[in-house]
This record gives C-alpha cells, sequence and structure tokens, in this order.
C-alpha cells in the first residue's frame, strides 16, 4: 500500500478517507487515517450536537461573526469543540457590553429626566413667587371690599359697622359721581414717588369715602394714606377735603330733624330725667390744638399751652345724642359769646330748658327767647351750700357727665386728638360737624 504523507491539492483521496466511505459530508469533512479502526470511526459520529439557535439581533451576529473569522479553522474535534466553547464565551461577553450600553443609555435618560423636572419645578417655584409678590402688593393696599370682610378691622378703620357704611353711602346717591373736586391751595408738597410698584389704583367712590374716614377717624398722615391706597398725596389731600365738605352739605340737610323739639324729646326721656319735663339739650364747650401758619397774617389770636385753639359749642339730648355742634372759633372766645355768635339760641323755642355747667351766664340771653338755664347754684360770698343746694348741684352735675361723654366719643377721632393740619383747618367746621353726625351712629349714651 502507497502512502502519501503530503497532500497537496493535486492529490486524489480516496472515498475510504472519509467517515462512512462516501467522500466528505457537512457533518464529517474531514480525513481520517487509512489505518482507523471501525469502533474509532463509530466514536468519531458520535459528535456533540451544535448549540440551540439563539436570538441574536443582527448587530450582534455581524459582531460574532466577525469576532469568529479570526478564529483558525477547525482540523479536528477538539478545535470544533474549541470554536464551540469560544462562541458561547463570547456572546456572553456581547450580551453583557449591550446590557453595559443599554444602562449608560438609561441612566443619561433619567438625568436628563430630572433636569427636565428640575426645570419645571423652578419654573412653578418662580412663578408661585410671582403671585405671591403680587398678593403681598394687593394686600398692602387698603381696599373697602377688602376690609368689609374683617367687620372688626372696618370698624377700626372708620368708626362705623358696614352697615352703617353703605347706609351713609347710600344716602350720598349718585352725586358722588359727579364731584368737583378741591384745588388745594394749602402748602402740602407732594414728595411721595409717582409710580408705586403693584396694580394700578383706581378710586371709587367708595373707597374715596372710605379713606376720608379712614383720614379723620385714624388721623393717619396724607403720605401714610397715599402708600396704603396707591395714590399720590396731592390726590388723598383732594379727596379728604372734598369729601368731608360734600358730607357736610349732605348731612347738614339734616340738621332740623338732627335737633328734634321739646315734645319729641320728652317721649324718649331717660328716667334719670323726670323731673325735667321740659329740657332741651345739655351745652358745654371745648377745645382742640390746631397747628399754626407761618404766615404771621394767618396766625390765631388765641394760645392755650403754647399752641393755637379752636372752640365749638356741643349741644346733646338727655340720651346723650348730639343735637347741635357750631361752627369753630379761635379759642380765646367766652363761652357766653360764643353762645350768641353761633345761632344756637335761634334753634330754641319758648319754654325751653337748656342745661349747663356754671361758666355759662347765659340767662338774659335765654330769656329774650323765653327759655330757662338751669346751672348748678353759686356760692357767693356764702361758707356753704344749703342742703337743697347740694343736692341740686350733684343732680345737675349728674346730667352733665353727659355731655363730657359725647365729646370724648368725638376725639376718639384721632384727627382731634392731634394738631390739627394746615390742610384741614379751611374745612375744620364741617368737620367737627360731620363727626358729630358720625358719633350719632353709635348707641346712645344715656337708656
Amino acid at each position: 500500500m502507497h502512502v502519501e504523507d503530503r497532500v497537496k491539492k493535486d492529490t486524489y483521496i480516496c472515498s475510504k478517507h472519509f467517515v462512512g466511505g462516501r467522500g466528505p459530508t457537512d457533518s464529517d469533512p474531514d480525513l481520517i487515517p487509512a489505518t482507523t479502526t471501525p469502533s474509532d470511526v463509530h466514536k468519531l459520529g458520535k459528535r456533540r450536537k451544535p448549540p440551540t439557535p439563539r436570538n441574536v439581533s443582527e448587530k450582534h451576529k455581524k459582531t460574532r461573526k466577525c469576532l469568529c473569522i479570526t478564529v483558525n479553522p477547525p482540523t479536528n474535534t477538539e478545535t470544533t469543540q474549541t470554536e464551540t466553547h469560544i462562541g458561547l464565551d463570547l456572546e456572553v461577553r456581547i450580551e453583557n457590553s449591550v446590557l453595559k450600553n443599554q444602562n449608560v443609555l438609561l441612566q443619561s435618560e433619567i438625568e436628563l429626566l430630572r433636569c427636565t423636572l428640575n426645570e419645571q419645578e423652578g419654573s412653578a417655584l418662580g412663578k408661585t413667587s410671582e403671585n405671591e409678590t403680587v398678593v403681598k402688593y394687593i394686600n398692602m393696599y387698603l381696599d373697602v371690599n377688602n376690609v368689609k370682610e374683617d367687620p372688626a378691622k372696618f370698624k377700626f378703620y372708620t368708626g362705623l359697622t358696614v352697615p352703617q357704611f353703605m347706609c351713609l353711602l347710600g344716602y350720598l346717591g349718585p352725586s358722588v359721581n359727579k364731584l368737583v373736586y378741591w384745588n388745594n391751595d394749602c402748602d402740602v408738597p407732594d414728595r411721595s414717588p409717582k409710580k408705586r410698584p403693584g396694580p394700578k389704583q383706581k378710586m371709587t367712590p367708595m373707597n374715596k369715602l372710605f379713606m376720608t374716614l379712614i383720614r379723620i377717624r385714624q388721623g393717619l398722615l396724607l403720605e401714610d394714606l397715599s402708600y396704603r391706597f396707591g395714590v399720590s398725596k396731592t390726590t388723598v389731600s383732594r379727596v379728604v377735603l372734598t369729601w368731608i365738605q360734600f358730607l357736610y352739605i349732605r348731612l347738614s340737610a339734616l340738621r332740623t330733624k338732627m335737633f328734634p323739639d321739646r315734645s319729641k324729646i320728652r317721649k324718649h326721656l331717660p328716667k334719670s330725667f323726670k323731673k325735667y319735663k321740659n329740657i332741651r339739650c345739655i351745652i358745654d364747650c371745648t377745645e382742640v390744638f390746631v397747628q399754626q401758619s407761618r404766615n404771621f397774617g394767618k396766625q390765631g389770636n388765641s394760645s392755650y399751652k403754647g399752641h393755637t385753639t379752636y372752640k365749638f359749642l356741643v349741644g346733646i339730648a338727655p340720651n346723650g345724642t348730639i343735637v347741635y355742634i357750631s361752627d369753630a372759633f379761635e379759642g380765646s372766645i367766652s363761652d357766653k359769646e360764643i353762645v350768641k355768635k353761633s345761632g344756637f339760641l335761634n334753634t330754641l323755642n319758648n319754654g325751653d330748658e337748656i342745661t349747663a355747667d356754671r361758666g355759662f351766664s347765659i340767662d338774659d340771653l335765654l330769656m329774650s327767647r323765653e327759655a330757662k338755664l338751669i346751672i348748678p347754684p353759686f356760692l357767693g360770698s356764702r361758707d356753704k351750700f344749703t342742703p337743697q343746694e347740694e343736692a341740686s348741684t350733684k343732680d345737675i352735675a349728674k346730667h352733665l357727665i353727659h355731655v363730657e361723654r359725647a365729646i370724648e366719643r368725638m376725639k376718639k377721632y384721632r384727627i382731634l386728638q392731634k394738631l390739627v393740619p394746615l390742610s384741614l383747618q379751611p374745612v375744620f367746621s364741617q368737620m367737627i360737624f360731620v363727626i358729630a353726625y358720625l358719633v350719632n351712629f353709635q348707641e346712645p349714651l344715656v337708656q
């Protein structure tokens, strides 16, 4: 037998040199030695089945194909098995690499979503902050519709309840929309800024009345009110002066009803006044400090404790309701003179009785109107009063206290507690009349 050691491309090989004796096949393409026994041939036929195909993406197939190309062609059974293990290992490595890449992509997407969420939260916080700023500016301003929601706060600012305020506004009527505003000649320089932060304010008649009542009730400065209502200082001054005069004109139309005659007073006479059947009113005078003008020609002659004062007459009904208020006079005027000049005597009827303190020596004035003065007795040159005079003094003093309480109610309007500013002095008489009328919205002092 001839044995060829080297197989070349032109060498012819017998079919018996292949498993099965029928030449190379797909499953057994390799040569076998001629000396191979049948048992060895049988063992060669029992090869490991190829691995089950897996669903690998085309990209992975291409990668594995490229990687497998570098492997040398199998020459025997051992190399075939080695290739199989290498293929499995490569497949595992490829899957791990893919998972890592997917993980990186997912982390990138998560970071992107986190950035987007932060931007949205920042935008929402910015809008919330902006809204809070707007609300802050809105709440900073006084507005009658907002304050009405808090009755205690409303009464604190105005001295009136919300229903009383609405009743007053309703009484003023449609004229509130047709007012010609005061051209203030007083020295009230407007140093407040022209433009203010927050929403622009357009004052309604309701807010103008609200601001006027706050000015006289709380005595707030013009500049303070300008910030609270979002308008200029000049506007505040013009509105307040105009509305004080407007209120005076409308309320003074009720002057005759404000001072009822003796027969109507008698119907509502408190028990403590039962023996004074003909009493019409109790009177007293009071003074307030006012700012003195730098203009010497406009300075007043009256001075009390270093301040210029205004004096006016107040009359109340037996139940404490204010029924008469005079114009303001210089504080140096006497009580008798103010009764004479104020026009109070013209309101009296025959038989009226007027109660006053000893300082009112007006018997002769009242006699001209056939009215009677009731005052505490004078001691004169005597050492002491008679028992009857002492009883009368105590009884009259008990009634005089009510006019003092009514005046105290008026002076709870803080504009009268401070120096009345020059800007309000042109309308001071009108203002005290308005204050007296507003005081009457309260419950009577004596039941």
